[in-house]
């Protein structure tokens, strides 16, 4: 008995350690370079990943974070658009998490694989520059009540790098 009620007050003691955080891995939504992170090249902030493949309407842009979530897809063009559409409107997919941190991803083509769902890696269209852009490729930020989070990229991929779909270009805690 005595046994027994020592094993239990240590499985209890066990329920007041708080569990680690799951981090996810992102991966780039498709082969290319990374044209932008921390700061564009003019030096204005830009706060977020931008990779391109140089093709518009290029095939199968995943979604960057590997791991089953929730991603809800908002479409606000249709159409293949390759030099933007303007500000607010690009298509977008996005995970909010429980601590109210946002990832998303931007400008991609609307196309039947375009909807919302849980999935790890799924393809949610094709490379485009929906929204304010000027050219092809796929905006990954995460942000909180207007801030951007630089954290999760920064030492794991730089400017000018070419990457491709297993490439890890940063990690979410």
């Amino acid at each position: 008995m005595r046994r027994t009620v020592k094993m239990l007050a240590a499985l209890s003691s066990l329920a007041l350690i708080p569990a680690a955080a799951t981090a996810h891995t992102v991966k780039s939504p498709f082969p290319g370079t990374v044209t932008a992170t921390t700061y564009y090249s003019s030096g204005r902030f830009h706060g977020a990943v931008d990779i391109s493949s140089g093709r518009c309407n290029y095939w199968g842009a995943e979604t960057g974070v590997v791991g089953s979530v929730s991603w809800n897809v908002t479409i606000r063009t249709t159409g293949v658009h390759c030099d933007g559409t303007g500000s607010g409107t690009q298509n977008e997919a996005k995970h909010v998490w429980a601590d109210g941190w946002t990832f998303r991803q931007w400008h991609f083509i609307k196309t039947s694989d375009s909807y919302d769902r849980t999935c790890d890696r799924c393809q949610v269209g094709n490379e485009g520059a929906t929204g304010n852009s000027t050219g092809p490729h796929a905006h990954l930020q995460q942000d909180k009540a207007g801030t951007n989070d630089t954290s999760w990229y920064s030492g794991y991929t730089t400017k000018g790098e070419a990457v491709d779909r297993t490439e890890t270009i940063g990690v979410l805690d």
